[in-house]
C-alpha cells in the first residue's frame, strides 16, 4: 500500500503537525486528510484565524493534493 504524508503548512513557517499513513489510494488519502485537518481545526481556540493548507504528499514527498484550511473552516462554522 502506498504511504501518504499529511503536512500542515501555515504562513508563519513554524513546524506543524505531520502524519504519515499507508492508504490504498489518493481518494482514501483525501478522506483521511480532511479528517486530520478537521480535528486540528476543532482543537484550535480560534479556527477562523487559521490560514494555510494541509498538503498531501506521496512516498517521494511530492505534493499530490492540497486541502485549504479556509474551506474547512467554512464547513465547520
Amino acid at each position: 500500500m502506498p504511504a501518504y504524508c499529511f503536512q500542515l503548512r501555515t504562513p508563519d513557517h513554524h513546524p506543524h503537525a505531520a502524519e504519515r499513513r499507508e492508504l490504498p489510494d489518493l481518494r482514501h488519502a483525501l478522506i483521511a486528510g480532511h479528517h486530520f485537518a478537521r480535528n486540528l481545526l476543532r482543537g484550535h481556540a480560534g479556527p477562523k484565524q487559521i490560514r494555510g493548507s494541509l498538503d498531501i504528499e506521496d512516498e517521494s514527498n511530492q505534493p499530490v493534493a492540497r486541502i485549504l484550511l479556509a474551506d474547512l473552516v467554512r464547513q465547520l462554522s
